[in-house]
């Protein structure tokens, strides 16, 4: 009996390739108020009528700002299946206030790249375009306890998380801020303990405190969940930290690297995965 031709066979495991996803329509946002939260963090309210039906239905969800381009008053409405814009940047929404179409974003002032030297000088008025929501973190309904570990740039997604927890879930909460002038009230969670660690103005020590707060404390049970968002590479060495060192199965971990040292356009859908 012959073999069959490659023709003749039925492939049951072909499946039609996915459609490309669509993006959402850009929206068109001003300021409407800009908030000093801390020498290094600003609060900035954007509001519009494009903002009609954005919601968001998890904490630590995820947006894209445009920012405008040097010599521009403001960006240029983005095409929906054009380039990519040189400056957009990915932010959380802090809050979002449907009713009146308004949204609050955390910007970290850090010297560097397009959004922080907007927001450095930002006042009502001033345009950016919006593309999003992006989905957030799937909080476990079942967890028991959480450990946040992260630096000044998870801040907003660390309210939004405490904001969205249990009334029986215990969290842990590890911050690194460059100093105790960034420290401020976080959401209040009714199990829940906050350690400020400071590592100074010098970025090149990103996740040093952390790492060594976390040998400081117990290691986490086996129930407790644990998001990490920092610098890229401190949130790798994170990672190394808990499953090895620390014994944490990869399982309970969420990583996130919002940032990367010497690189201003860092790559969204860092999670560390490869460490």
């Amino acid at each position: 009996m012959t073999e069959p031709s490659r023709s003749d066979t039925p492939d049951l495991q072909t499946n039609p390739p996915a459609a490309p996803r669509k993006r959402r329509p850009p929206r068109r946002v001003e300021v409407s108020r800009v908030q000093i939260l801390s020498p290094a963090m600003r609060r900035i309210t954007l509001t519009g009528a494009e903002l009609q039906g954005f919601e968001v239905s998890d904490p630590a969800s995820y947006m894209k700002l445009i920012f405008p381009e040097p010599g521009q008053l403001e960006p240029e409405r983005p095409l929906p299946d054009g380039p990519r814009a040189k400056s957009m940047r990915t932010y959380t929404p802090l809050a979002v206030r449907p009713v009146v179409c308004e949204i609050d974003v955390d910007f970290v002032l850090h010297g560097e790249g397009p959004a922080s030297s907007w927001a450095a000088q930002a006042q009502v008025g001033q345009v950016l375009f919006l593309m999003g929501p992006g989905p957030g973190y799937k909080l476990p309904a079942d967890a028991p306890a959480y450990l946040l570990i992260g630096d000044d740039s998870a801040l907003p997604a660390f309210e939004t998380i405490l904001a969205s927890l249990s009334d029986t879930a215990t969290v842990q909460v590890i911050m690194e801020v460059t100093g105790s002038a960034e420290e401020r009230a976080l959401p209040d969670a009714p199990h829940s303990a906050v350690q400020w660690v400071v590592r100074g103005l010098d970025n090149t020590q990103a996740g040093q405190a952390l790492e060594a707060a976390l040998r400081q404390s117990p290691p986490p049970a086996a129930d407790t969940r644990i998001y990490v968002a920092c610098e890229a590479s401190a949130m790798r060495r994170i990672r190394q930290l808990l499953t090895g060192e620390l014994g944490v199965d990869p399982s309970q971990i969420t990583g996130r690297g919002y940032w990367k040292l010497g690189n201003v356009n860092h790559p969204d859908h860092d999670y560390g995965d490869d460490s």
